[in-house]
């Protein structure tokens, strides 16, 4: 293993391992479509990667969109994901991992390039992630593509999770050849979003990408050692950042909230800061792959991209800036036009813990009260593990849209530390929960979700707001002893709750879900729990719950 001053690299895995069935370079048409395998592309430095092109065989004046993940050009859905994803149509055998579908996309007079970059698979080089080089990369394949013979010299960018990171990268360095982009959920914050939630270690969904990654022929980045060499976000974690204030093409932002612990926080910051004139976003709660791949919106992306490759006066003026999905049930539930993210007509509403009667009011309670629980006396994740509850019945038809946040007044009675687990849910009238779409292919995901280890408590004075907390980071500060103030963020969501029906907020010392280690899934085991939690409510201690309330409800 070899340590940069901030990458950690390791030797990559050998490339046939991961199925990779070596450079074949070749030209074959079937169908109408002519597949270029293997095609080199020269990068600034003289670095040589591998693509695959697919086209309309024999047009010119195309448009290119452009995928861009280590995951393997050869590679399609790893079965464990597939088989919850419920896509449908099903995929063809050779789609490429989280990519658009190249049938598709030549049939309405599209090339597509499916990129191994740098460092990856067959490609030259050495693997980084969500690097300055990875952007450069891209920068130069775009204007590669650009520039070839049967390209109109419109460039997109188009792909799910890592395909959406790498577009933020490359767009921010201005290709100018690159016409449009399609994020659909990514990541703006990789300390935050993904390696500490709240500052505590994610361990489970980190370790099982690493699994489909790390696959070349020199060195591969550490992804796991670097999360242990940086448990703070120091000059590795901001060397990571995106300036997303430079990103001007247009841009098509899509993001689950059904994504939590993943892609939601940072597909809805990355919006909100891009610095695209014309930018739109999709807000909604299906499975991610699902509902990229749906035909409808297919057909939705192939309106925006040939307005913007193609020139086409197609109607894509009269979208509106933002498209929200308000959640009911899976796959249920109003989709309106708004005009921005969260909603206009949202605000934050209080709604205060009391710890005597287990419920959120409208008032802060008049006495004092407190509730514990002690997560010493659980196995993390176990069903039974212990929790306080507290609950919200509505009188009348109720939405949010938004995020949300809890300032929570906790201690840990001779401990110095506590992580504490919050989750968002919807009971029906008959007091069931509502389960719904998480993390791409699971069913049983909460309304939303949010961490926060209490040491890491000292919040970004510069960008925090009270309905988003934002954490710095820098610094442990060990608990004084007594209670203390816990701001902590959830990420954003949308709920439509109909009379008699509840929310439930739930607080715990470890996952309140928990799937098993081998999925794809949220989970941390790395926890500072040594002695029971204790948490205040009153007029003393305002534990509250700040929720993004639509003035369009009453409760």
């Amino acid at each position: 293993m070899a340590t940069g001053d901030l990458v950690i690299f390791t030797d990559a895995k050998p490339p046939e391992d991961g199925g990779y069935p070596g450079l074949h370079p070749s030209s074959t048409v079937a169908e109408g479509i002519r597949t270029e395998r293997d095609t080199a592309v020269p990068l600034r430095d003289g670095t040589v990667i591998y693509v695959d092109v697919r086209r309309p065989d024999g047009a010119t004046g195309l448009p290119v969109l452009i995928a861009y993940a280590p995951y393997g050009k050869h590679n399609g859905f790893p079965p464990v994901l597939g088989a919850g994803a419920d896509i449908d149509p099903p995929l063809p055998d050779d789609a490429p991992f989280e990519a658009p579908l190249a049938a598709y996309w030549c049939r309405h007079g599209y090339a597509v390039v499916y990129a191994d970059p740098r460092g990856t698979w067959g490609s030259e080089g050495d693997a980084t992630m969500y690097s300055r080089q990875e952007a450069e990369d891209g920068h130069d394949l775009v204007e590669w593509a650009g520039i070839r013979p049967w390209c109109n010299g419109k460039v997109g960018l188009c792909g799910v999770s890592y395909l959406a990171v790498t577009q933020y990268g490359i767009a921010a360095t201005r290709p100018p050849h690159l016409a449009a982009i399609n994020p659909n959920e990514g990541k703006s914050d990789h300390y935050r979003e993904a390696a500490f939630h709240g500052g505590i270690p994610e361990t489970q969904f980190t370790a099982q990408l690493s699994t489909t990654m790390g696959f070349g022929r020199n060195r591969t980045e550490d992804r796991l050692a670097e999360i242990r060499a940086h448990p703070f976000h120091d000059a590795f974690w901001a060397a990571q950042d995106v300036e997303f204030e430079r990103i001007e093409v247009p841009a098509l932002f899509v993001c689950s909230v059904g994504d939590q612990g993943l892609h939601t926080r940072g597909t809805l910051e990355a919006y909100r800061r891009t610095g695209s004139e014309q930018k739109w976003l999709d807000v909604h709660g299906r499975k991610e792959w699902r509902y990229f791949y749906s035909p409808a919106q297919t057909e939705r992306l192939r309106v925006f991209f040939d307005h913007f490759l193609k020139g086409q006066d197609n109607g894509l003026a009269s979208w509106p800036p933002v498209r929200v999905e308000y959640r009911d049930r899976t796959e249920t539930g109003p989709v309106r036009a708004e005009s921005s993210w969260p909603p206009a007509h949202t605000r934050p509403t209080a709604f205060h813990l009391d710890a005597t009667t287990g419920r959120l009011t409208s008032e802060v309670p008049s006495s004092s009260g407190t509730a514990a629980y002690d997560p010493t006396h659980s196995p993390v994740g176990r069903a039974g593990a212990e929790r306080v509850v507290f609950t919200l019945t509505f009188d009348t038809d109720t939405e949010f849209a938004g995020p949300a946040a809890l300032r929570l007044w906790a201690e840990s009675p001779g401990a110095d530390d506590m992580d504490v687990f919050v989750e968002l849910d919807k009971l029906d009238t008959d007091g069931q929960p509502v389960p719904y779409p998480f993390f791409a292919y699971l069913d049983d995901g909460p309304l939303a979700q949010g961490w926060l280890r209490a040491t890491r408590r000292e919040l970004d004075e510069r960008r925090s707001t009270p309905e988003r907390p934002v954490h710095a980071h820098r610094r442990d500060l060990p608990l004084p002893g007594g209670p203390v103030a816990l701001d902590i963020e959830i990420w954003g969501f949308t709920a439509h709750f109909h009379a008699g029906e509840t929310l439930r907020l739930t607080i715990a010392g470890a996952d309140i879900r928990r799937w098993p280690p081998e999925q794809f899934a949220p989970g941390h085991d790395r926890l500072n729990n040594t002695a029971p939690h204790v948490l205040h409510t009153g007029p003393d201690h305002d534990s509250h719950l700040l929720l993004p309330l639509s003035n369009l409800s009453t409760v």
